[in-house]
């Protein structure tokens, strides 16, 4: 890729800023909570802004746009299903969640199903949040290789390291002040400025439209079983993903967190539909990419002026870098807060922040570690959401709609699920939407039948 010296500038300055702004917010992380969870004092902007940049990485951006340059509108699906997750987290959970004073999704498991479940809950979610983790330090250090041409590992030593280390340094205040800036950069640049120049670079809208297949006209030009797969698939996470919750116990109280979240949601609709348009554009102008993952890089370096290239493809980098200061910091915090801090009985002798902060950079050095050695991204992917919806979502969830439930009965669900998602992994892939449908029936089933049959009924601590 030929970018000119202001690209470059641009790009450089971005990471510059970033690093500055992590140091800075540093001072503000005085106890644990403002650094697991920001103070709990975020009003509705900096609330809805982090939200948005939360949930929408390089999967997001770079993948929408391969989507739309394979299958026109249909590609929505992706970015649709995290819109539709944060919408139903906005009104199932949010409200629920900011009258509670907790760090983590553990803290609720163990309030309804004891000690047991907590530990078993946690190493399920730990999966998860570090899978995902090492996916975005992957696809920063695919995007850094692609802009600037860099070596594949250094590219993502450099872009992961400079995560890694304003997260260790300033934890949620510096994700909080770094994530504003990042979702401000991406709006602009992907939300606005990319759909407007590569629709112009089409011949227009009316030009664009008629010049793709008739089946990208069609939301459902991927199938239904790959539309239905991306529900399943980020649905049910984003409800009860630990990286969402740690970010709705943010808020500052219960209005902000719903009303942001909502907002979140129906941002990364609009996020779709801008990502799509940018991958149909690049498919009517350059129709024969020899990898259709490269349509969104391709499409910004070829179509966009000089600058602009530059600060879309610094919004790409913030898209991805976003995703992962926030699941580096949720997995710190299961370490810490579930693992550590509720089992140790011996406690390192040191403050509060400095053994949290310990703790964040111990999983900076797994992630880095494990993002050098796999290769497979989807498959990551695929992996992390798979035991996070499979096994955890039907005990939690049942938690905040029942008013009695046996206390036994999440355990069961967590440990029958667990080993049916495994099953189905190594049966029939990781690709495949079965393993999650499965486990989730499994819950389901074994959670009813242990309330039916349990004589022992404890409150919900939501009722």
């Amino acid at each position: 890729m030929v970018l000119s010296p202001i690209d470059y500038v641009i790009i450089a300055l971005y990471f510059i800023a970033i690093v500055a702004i992590g140091f800075a917010a540093a001072r503000l992380s005085k106890t644990q909570e403002d650094y697991l969870v920001a103070g709990r004092r975020l009003s509705f902007p900096l609330f809805f802004g982090c939200m948005a940049a939360l949930t929408l990485g390089g999967g997001s951006t770079i993948g929408s746009a391969e989507l739309g340059y394979e299958h026109g509108l249909g590609g929505i699906w992706l970015n649709l299903s995290i819109g539709l997750g944060l919408v139903l987290a906005g009104f199932l959970v949010t409200s629920k969640l900011s009258r509670l004073r907790a760090l983590s999704v553990n803290e609720v498991v163990e309030k309804s199903y004891g000690p047991t479940a907590r530990v078993f809950s946690s190493v399920l979610t730990l999966v998860y949040t570090l899978t995902l983790s090492v996916v975005q330090v992957i696809s920063i250090g695919t995007i850094i290789n692609g802009v600037v041409g860099l070596d594949p590992t250094l590219s993502m030593v450099a872009g992961g390291g400079i995560v890694i280390l304003y997260t260790f340094v300033g934890g949620m205040w510096s994700v909080t002040m770094t994530d504003i800036v990042q979702f401000v950069v991406k709006t602009v640049g992907i939300l606005i400025l990319a759909p407007i120049f590569c629709i112009s670079a089409a011949g227009g809208w009316d030009a664009l439209m008629a010049q793709v297949p008739e089946s990208f006209l069609s939301v459902g030009s991927m199938g239904f079983d790959k539309s239905f797969s991306y529900v399943v698939l980020y649905v049910p996470g984003l409800i009860i993903g630990q990286d969402i919750w740690q970010r709705i116990f943010t808020a500052k109280n219960e209005k902000v967190s719903k009303r942001g979240t909502i907002g979140a949601g129906i941002y990364s609709i609009l996020y779709a539909l801008a990502t799509v348009v940018i991958g149909m554009s690049v498919a009517v102008l350059l129709p024969h990419l020899d990898d259709p993952q490269n349509a969104f890089v391709v499409g910004v370096s070829t179509f966009l002026p000089v600058g602009v290239r530059g600060l879309v493809l610094a919004a790409a980098m913030a898209a991805t870098m976003s995703v992962s200061s926030g699941t580096i910091l949720a997995s710190s915090t299961i370490l810490y807060n579930d693992l550590y801090a509720r089992f140790a009985k011996k406690r390192l002798k040191l403050g509060e922040v400095a053994v949290t902060r310990l703790f964040s950079l111990l999983i900076g050095a797994v992630v880095m570690i494990c993002s050098l050695w796999i290769n497979d991204v989807l498959v990551g992917i695929d992996i992390c959401y798979g035991y996070l919806s499979g096994c955890v979502f039907v005990p939690l969830v049942a938690s905040f709609v029942l008013k009695r439930f046996s206390p036994h009965a999440g355990l069961y669900a967590l440990g029958a699920s667990a080993v049916v998602v495994t099953v189905c992994f190594l049966v029939v892939g990781t690709s495949s939407s079965v393993p999650i449908v499965a486990g989730m029936a499994t819950g389901l089933a074994v959670y009813a039948a242990a309330n039916l049959f349990s004589k022992q009924k404890t409150p919900s601590p939501f009722h």
